[in-house]
């Protein structure tokens, strides 16, 4: 084995095995896994949905394309580890302590995710260089909403809305009255998003070049979440699963730097090499997978 520590994600490797091989029992793993690739190999066995056998081999091909991260250890030591370095891989997953009922790990500070529906209590209306925003409360939590028309809103005192974004510190929700964003493409510009995508995945799963058309379209597809540009950018936000938004700006560098290096930046080639794994990689497999899923079926 290596003379170093384990990484994380070596840990939850390690673990995964160990329980695939019934080494270990199955509770309290997916609750400290943070690799969603490993709970979508783990997941399955534990409901009856997969064999251990199919597990073992997915685990298998997991290792061989993360094989630079484990270039130090030989991929028969994961397999066969003696009781201390069992202890040691235990030892680097943060322990929890069981939580009691009806108690949750984070109390979200703001109970609403981007799409709900809500209703505003007006407290204030603004004006700015001709723009008028609404302030409000949902709730404890302060709410902005632009419009066109501030005579509409006279003697209102409530307003109901959908949740257009959200900014944790400080708390806040950005509201919106129209359907802009929920707009759905037609198959034809579907049909392009999934060919995009798919492209994107398959060159971080297998190295395979995507094309630099479909590498800018996939880019804007993440970019117009973050800037609420596109008159379709919740419906594509949905259709990725709803991704963290800290992620998706992650994700949009990478992309770029695919792009450059696509058309011949050496610098960008070096610089997206280095990133492995730095970009919530995991993450955005599953955002691109749920995009095929879900926009392919509506072509």
């Amino acid at each position: 084995m290596a003379k170093r520590p384990l990484t994380p994600r070596e840990c939850e490797l390690v673990v995964c095995s160990l329980y695939v091989m019934e080494l270990i029992p199955f509770e309290g793993i997916m609750e400290r896994l943070e690799s969603i690739t490993l709970r979508d190999i783990i997941g399955p066995v534990a409901t009856g949905d997969a064999t251990r056998q199919q597990a073992a081999e997915s685990l298998d091909q997991y290792i061989k394309v993360r094989r630079r991260r484990f270039r130090n250890v030989p991929p028969e030591h994961l397999w066969s580890l003696d009781d201390r370095m069992e202890q040691e891989a235990l030892r680097m997953i943060r322990k929890r302590s069981p939580l009691s009922a009806g108690e949750k790990l984070q109390p979200k500070a703001i109970p609403f995710e981007m799409g709900d529906t809500v209703e505003m209590k007006v407290t204030e209306i603004q004006e700015r260089n001709s723009k008028v925003t609404v302030v409000g409360k949902v709730g404890q939590v302060t709410a902005k909403l632009p419009v066109a028309n501030r005579q509409a809103l006279k003697g209102s005192k409530t307003i109901a809305a959908w949740v257009t974004g959200i900014e944790k510190k400080p708390a806040l929700i950005h509201l919106s009255t129209s359907d802009y964003g929920k707009h759905q493409p037609s198959a034809e510009v579907l049909a392009a998003y999934v060919t995009a995508i798919r492209g994107l995945r398959q060159f971080f799963e297998t190295n395979e070049l995507p094309s630099t058309e479909e590498v800018d379209l996939a880019k804007s597809l993440f970019q117009r979440m973050i800037r609420r540009d596109q008159n379709d950018w919740f419906t594509v936000y949905v259709a990725m699963g709803r991704p963290q938004l800290d992620h998706v700006r992650r994700w949009v560098k990478v992309i770029q730097m695919l792009g450059k290096s696509l058309r011949g930046d050496e610098d960008a080639t070096r610089q997206l090499a280095s990133q492995e794994d730095r970009f919530f990689k995991d993450a955005l497999l599953r955002a691109c997978r749920s995009v095929e899923k879900n926009l392919d079926s509506r072509t």
